[in-house]
């Protein structure tokens, strides 16, 4: 079997990764429901609501439209994955999904990618990688996510 090995990256070929804030999403959610696995607790929360603001890009959290899958490890550091429909002003549908952590004081970190026709007004989202930030509430029904396009 071969090593890994971590090619060098010359940032003059690639460019260096710019942030530049898009939009925030406020979700709200139902309470979690848990049940222990073998790697950690498991955690899942219906979306019962929730909006997109920005100034390219506005839409409404489909309700009960998704939500979000955590494994609490350990370290009490949540593994995220969470699932949204949205319905953007114009009436296009778009389907989001972000993966990441949230670490014990209700921060996150987590990458962001989004699905939109490639016929509509909102094409811009494809193929476009989001950093994503975030802080939940303190009963863990809230959270808001600020979207960063990584250029």
């Amino acid at each position: 079997m071969r090593d890994f090995v971590v090619p060098k990256t010359d940032t003059k070929i690639l460019g260096e990764v710019k942030l530049e804030y898009a939009f925030q999403l406020h979700a709200r959610y139902d309470a979690p429901r848990v049940s222990r696995t073998p790697k950690g607790n498991f955690r899942y929360q219906d979306i019962t609501s929730g909006d997109v603001r920005g100034d390219r890009f506005n839409a409404t959290v489909y309700p009960d439209s998704g939500g979000q899958y955590d494994t609490v490890r350990p370290d009490r550091v949540r593994d995220v994955d969470a699932h949204f429909i949205l319905k953007a002003e114009n009436g296009e549908w778009l389907y989001m999904e972000h993966v990441g952590y949230r670490l014990p004081d209700g921060s996150y970190r987590a990458i962001a990618y989004i699905d939109a026709d490639t016929k509509g007004t909102n094409d811009w989202l494809n193929n476009t990688t989001f950093v994503v930030t975030a802080k939940e509430s303190s009963d863990e029904r809230e959270v808001a996510f600020y979207y960063y396009v990584a250029n």
